[in-house]
Order: structure tokens, then C-alpha cells, then sequence
């Protein structure tokens, strides 16, 4: 059995074919990349009432509420959805009051599978599995 040389119109017709599989794998990746930012920007659109409630708390009480919790019913009319690990539940709202030493802020972040969002205010950010990015400004 010896081995013959490939014509060129087979190798012309092997490139073509790699390059429509390696195009048709780009525009997968990008849809995919573009659904997870738009769902990244309805959530953290979501979340500005919990921004809004948790700074209305601060203005009416001079510091931030210990929890999410505090907030319900008189800043959120609803409870919200928050993880809960005991249950196996990573989906939802977490809140943390953080402070560097001089000044107090907090972080929130709304978990969703290998990623989410976190408001690092006054900027949302999305979180796709490391590859961070702005998503929504707050003025």
C-alpha cells in the first residue's frame, strides 16, 4: 500500500471545510458571550431597587442594614431570593457590608451558575467566569 499525494482540490476543500467549522464555532461563542451580557444587564437592572432600598435604609438610619432581611417589608415589599448552601441553592442575592477603615460601603452580588453580577457602587459588574466587565452605571 503506498501512500499518494493529496490533490490540490482535496486540500483546497479540506481548508474550506475547516474554515466554515471554525466560523460557524465563532458566531456560537459570540451569541453565547452576547445572551450571558444581556442577562447579566436585566438582573443587575433588577437589583437597582435593592440598591435604591439598602441606600434609602442609610439615609433614613445613618448606616446600612445587616442584612438583605432588614430591608423587608418597609424599603423591598418583597423577600428576596438569596442562596441558601445548606440546600444546595447558589442562585441569588448576596449582601455585604465592607469597610477599607475609613469608609463604609457594601458589595452585592446575584449569583447565576459559573458567574453573575455584583454592584461595586456605583458600577454593576458582570461576571462571566472570570472575564469581568461593566454592564451599568449608576450616576
Amino acid at each position: 500500500m503506498s501512500l499518494r499525494p493529496a490533490s490540490p482540490l482535496r486540500i483546497a476543500l479540506i481548508i474550506a471545510g475547516g474554515s466554515v467549522l471554525l466560523g460557524i464555532c465563532a458566531i456560537v461563542g459570540l451569541r453565547l458571550l452576547a445572551s450571558r451580557t444581556l442577562e447579566f444587564r436585566a438582573q443587575a437592572q433588577a437589583g437597582q431597587a435593592i440598591v435604591r432600598a439598602v441606600e434609602d435604609f442609610r439615609k433614613q438610619t445613618g448606616g446600612y442594614p445587616a442584612s438583605l432581611a432588614d430591608l423587608s417589608p418597609k424599603y423591598l415589599p418583597t423577600i428576596l431570593d438569596l442562596p441558601d448552601e445548606s440546600q444546595n441553592k447558589f442562585k441569588g442575592w448576596e449582601y455585604r457590608v465592607v469597610t477599607n477603615g475609613l469608609a463604609v460601603s457594601y458589595t452585592l452580588r446575584y449569583y447565576m451558575g459559573r458567574g453573575g453580577i455584583e454592584y461595586e457602587p456605583p458600577n454593576w459588574v458582570g461576571n462571566d467566569e472570570g472575564h469581568k466587565a461593566i454592564i451599568l452605571k449608576n450616576d
